[in-house]
């Protein structure tokens, strides 16, 4: 079968005196009848051994590996990995990086570093020709995922084990039970992997589905977790909620079940927090034998997992989970009266459209007939625009110089736009620059006679 080459990789051929190849992904996704993945390449010289088309430069390269990243300054949708042909040797424990990597190789020796048979075919571009050392293309054929040695790939390097169920999900492939097995029994190596490197996987595995396309593959790459025994290696509080809470009337599903249904019904930007939703019911139940409260408990173990001794989120991205999960059960029965309601809403403005989704969705994913009463938060903030009240603190008449400017000094500055705020969201019309300057000026003075008096 002959495999569609871009003209400008063609030209990588025509000026190296060695083969080059095209491996990996590309080459998988197009024997496969899947959308193309990125483009790497392969051959026999080293990186600096290789011949640069005109206007191609190296932009990276990485000696120890040999990995080389190569643009183009002609265009700038042009970025491929170009990586000579090598062999590795690991240290016990599978935790990725090697001891010694050896580049005087051959091709096949080469494809037995690599991960899985639907990713160790070779292209060779002049020749138009693929070589297939261990059956790769059979394996695509059959839609599986197969590893040539998996007892020797998954020691080699722990996060293979999450890349096997992240592919398999992107895809929509099986995993063949000889690797299955050893995954399963492997599944502690992941234990040495970093946290950042677990993340990075984890997010893809949650998006797994945008990737070519494939229907519910973020549930599924979810599902095979839990199956193999990964989660508790990746996030261990998370996979506890499969032996806490099993289902009830209100719950068709445990709460591990529940958590990954939740994702599913949530768009791809909520579905860390979907996941995290409920992480703090064991810690709740630890605490006083119930799981009520289980969103406060969960809001500090979001920050706690994703955050800088963990996962190492970026900090915006910790902080805005970390409030989705803290106020997920907030008016959870619609009772909450209408001035606390304004207030919240004013207060969380910027989480109102995302609050509502996973609310929704965490509806949706007890799997039961049970009727909920309307989240409200939406019809709240309407009317909060209809009202003219402000819905942060840049919509205030006034501002922290104000403040200063008439004596309000440190922490009191900002309890006071804090307090004068809330006041506005209560009374629009408040929020007018010369009437909050008095209300300043009056608690100010009101502040220094109780000061006065305390003496």
């Amino acid at each position: 079968m002959e495999i569609h080459v871009p003209e400008w990789l063609e030209k990588f051929a025509e000026v190296n005196e060695f083969p080059i190849y095209i491996v990996g992904g590309y080459v998988r996704n197009i024997l496969g009848g899947l959308p193309p993945s990125d483009i790497d390449i392969a051959g026999k010289p080293l990186p600096n051994e290789l011949k640069l088309p005109k206007g191609f430069f190296f932009a990276t390269t990485y000696r120890r590996m040999g990995t080389a990243l190569i643009k183009c300054r002609y265009r700038s949708d042009i970025e491929l990995e170009y990586t000579p042909f090598r062999t590795e040797e690991y240290a016990p424990g599978g935790g990725h990086t090697p001891i010694s990597v050896k580049f005087d190789t051959d091709l096949e020796s080469d494809a037995k570093r690599r991960d899985f048979t639907v990713n160790s075919i070779y292209y060779d571009i002049r020749k138009r020709e693929i070589i297939d050392p261990f059956d790769g293309v059979r394996d695509i054929n059959r839609r599986i995922m197969r590893a040539y040695d998996p007892e020797r790939i998954f020691s080699s390097d722990g996060l293979r084990l999450m890349r096997l169920v992240r592919i398999a999900a992107e895809t929509g492939f099986g995993i063949e039970r000889t690797t299955a097995d050893a995954a399963f029994r492997r599944a502690a190596y992941l234990g040495d992997i970093t946290g950042t490197r677990k993340r990075d996987e984890l997010m893809k595995i949650l998006n797994a589905d945008l990737t070519y396309g494939v229907e519910d593959a973020h549930y599924r790459g979810l599902k095979l977790l839990r199956e193999y025994g990964f989660l508790q290696y990746i996030i261990p509080e998370l996979a506890a909620l499969g032996e806490l809470a099993p289902p009830n009337e209100h719950h068709k599903y445990d709460a591990l079940e529940h958590t990954f249904r939740v994702v599913r019904a949530c768009p791809p930007e909520l579905r860390l927090a979907a996941l995290m939703h409920d992480i703090g019911k064991g810690e709740a139940v630890r605490r006083t034998g119930r799981m009520i409260n289980h969103e406060v408990y969960g809001e500090e173990m979001t920050r706690r997992i994703l955050g800088e001794s963990g996962m190492k989120f970026p900090a915006k991205i910790v902080e805005r989970t970390a409030r989705l999960v803290r106020w997920h059960m907030y008016d959870k029965d619609a009772r909450t009266r209408s001035g606390k309601m304004m207030l919240f809403t004013a207060h969380n403005a910027d989480i109102v459209d995302d609050l509502t989704l996973l609310i929704e969705a965490d509806r949706a994913g007890r799997g039961t007939d049970e009727v909920s009463p309307p989240v409200r938060f939406r019809a709240f903030r309407e009317k909060l625009k209809e009202t003219g009240a402000p819905m942060s603190l840049g919509a205030l008449k006034i501002n922290g110089a104000d403040l200063m400017a008439v004596g309000y000094e440190g922490s009191s500055i900002s309890e006071k736009l804090n307090e004068l705020f809330d006041m506005c969201v209560l009374t629009p019309e408040l929020n007018k620059h010369k009437k909050l300057m008095k209300l300043a000026n009056a608690g100010l003075v009101s502040g220094n006679i109780m000061s006065e008096n305390n003496k």
